[in-house]
């Protein structure tokens, strides 16, 4: 079988570039024998030169040739190629320094977006805050006003000097609305719009207070006027009461003068006081309503007497001198139960209503009650005195005085 020309020339061309390079791999692994004959030929050399030479010099040329044979030898760099190339060492450094900085501006930037939304956010919600206490005042004026007509309709059907000073005052004082109060809210809030919004809602605020201010003090007559017309109204009825009891001229003359009194104190907005008076004639006519029975107390652990000493110096147990004595007693209603009466005491000059209270007897009668309690624990005659029918007076037994002296405390 012939072999084509081609085809054994092109493959001894390939032994032998790969004999080639073995023998080129093989001269650098046998450094020592190459390096042998590299300095035997430099010596042959100098020698059929007539080269003097000194045998030191050339083993250490030799040596320091195939030291560097290998070594690569980076060519000259431009300005440009060094700063690519520092740059490409600083890579990872680089890149993170880089990353940081772009980390912090982000922070940065969203730090103060945060703040940015969070002021605008606050505006509108001061501004939506504002508009609920404008309409919450526009509601209440709308009331006091009705209040204030109110108030003008009765007061010209029944006029009260008094009452006109305090409407004159109302309508001075009652605030009207206000365009002041009104603040657009821009959609949206901006940083540009923002300072103008919040610098127009303290305004309004400011607005506002004043005239909140000044709603109280005429709601604060408005009450006081139905307080006025209330307590005449209660003054009026009571009178009706009284002149439809049949009490005794006294009795009439007293309560009238009372009543009379509380009308001047409503005069001059003394309503309180006038309340208070107007208080006691409402009970005292209750009280004088009812009938009542006047009884001493008979309980256990209550006393029926106690003694009274007036003597600064003391009084003698054997003598009357400074003496005074008084039976403990309490009213009952007709039913039986136990009730109140107003009681002023001879010691204090005060009045007040008392379930239980002292009546001052003769010492004759004060031992005859003590002696009867004595014999067997109770009292056989307790009755003392009664309240008639529509009379504030208690009439007592011929035991006591017509109008005995009284006591609150023992």
């Amino acid at each position: 079988m012939s072999i084509p020309l081609s085809e054994r020339i092109g493959a001894m061309a390939l032994v032998d570039q790969l004999r080639h390079r073995e023998m080129a791999i093989q001269e650098h692994l046998d450094l020592p024998r190459r390096r042998a004959e590299v300095a035997e030929g430099i010596r042959t050399y100098y020698q059929s030169h007539g080269i003097a030479f000194d045998e030191a010099t050339v083993e250490e040329g030799v040596r320091q040739f195939f030291a560097r044979r290998l070594e690569f030898q980076a060519p000259a760099l431009g300005f440009t190629q060094r700063l690519l190339a520092r740059l490409a060492m600083a890579y990872r450094p680089l890149l993170k320094g880089v990353a940081y900085s772009v980390l912090l501006i982000a922070l940065g930037l969203g730090t103060r977006f945060l703040v940015e939304s969070g002021l605008n956010i606050r505006a509108g919600l001061s501004a939506d805050q504002l508009a609920i206490d404008v309409q919450l005042l526009q509601m209440d004026l709308a009331k006091q006003r009705q209040r204030l007509e109110q108030s003008k309709a009765r007061q010209a059907r029944q006029p009260v000097p008094v009452v006109a000073d305090l409407l004159v005052k109302i309508e001075r004082v009652l605030p009207s609305p206000s365009q002041s109060l009104n603040v657009a809210r821009p959609d949206p809030i901006t940083r540009d719009n923002r300072a103008t919004l919040n610098a127009r809602i303290e305004q309004a605020y400011f607005v506002l207070a004043g005239a909140q201010n000044n709603l109280a003090k005429a709601k604060k007559r408005l009450n006081r006027v139905d307080h006025v017309y209330i307590s005449l109204d209660q003054q009026q009825q009571l009178h009706n009461r009284l002149n439809a009891m049949p009490l005794p001229k006294a009795d009439h003359e007293q309560l009238a003068d009372w009543l009379n009194l509380a009308g001047e104190d409503i005069a001059k907005l003394q309503l309180e006081k006038a309340d208070s008076t107007l208080d006691a004639v409402k009970d005292y006519l209750i009280y004088a309503a009812e009938p009542l029975t006047i009884e001493l107390v008979d309980r256990p652990g209550i006393k029926s007497g106690v003694e009274r000493c007036y003597e600064n110096s003391g009084c003698n147990p054997n003598s009357t001198r400074g003496k005074s004595w008084y039976l403990i007693v309490e009213p009952f209603d007709a039913a039986g139960k136990q009730t109140w009466v107003p009681v002023t005491s001879v010691e204090t000059g005060k009045t007040r209503w008392a379930n239980r209270f002292g009546v001052r007897v003769s010492y004759d009668e004060y031992l005859r009650v003590r002696q009867d309690k004595l014999e067997d624990g109770h009292i056989s005659q307790r009755l003392i005195g009664r309240k008639p029918v529509n009379s504030l007076s208690m009439h007592f037994s011929q035991s006591t005085n017509a109008t005995p002296e009284m006591i609150l405390e023992w």
